[in-house]
């Protein structure tokens, strides 16, 4: 079973360790494979175990990701990871109208 899911990728600073890494953590919470392609840039899909391939996948802001997921619980995990790519995109985003 393989269930996927296409968002926007919104941070400012693109996708940075401390993202990668809680994209690594949200996917480790299924037993599905999960991947990440970079559809702006025709970049080959990484995978969400290890964040340095995360890292070097090098999306920007504004990019167009596809989160793919392979296995028993496909349809949950693109729906974690890609709901937590919008979260991540929005808290960056709102931060940007808070008074420091």
């Amino acid at each position: 079973m393989s269930s996927s899911q296409d968002v926007v990728f919104r941070d400012r600073y693109g996708l940075h360790p401390r993202a990668a890494l809680r994209i690594q953590e949200t996917a480790r919470d299924f037993q599905a494979t999960v991947t990440l392609e970079d559809l702006s840039q025709g970049g080959a899909p990484v995978g969400t175990a290890s964040m340095i391939s995360l890292v070097s996948a090098a999306i920007r802001t504004g990019d167009r990701v596809r989160v793919t997921a392979v296995g028993d619980d496909a349809d949950a995990a693109a729906a974690g990871v890609g709901a937590l790519l919008a979260a991540l995109s929005a808290s960056v985003a709102s931060r940007r109208y808070l008074k420091v």
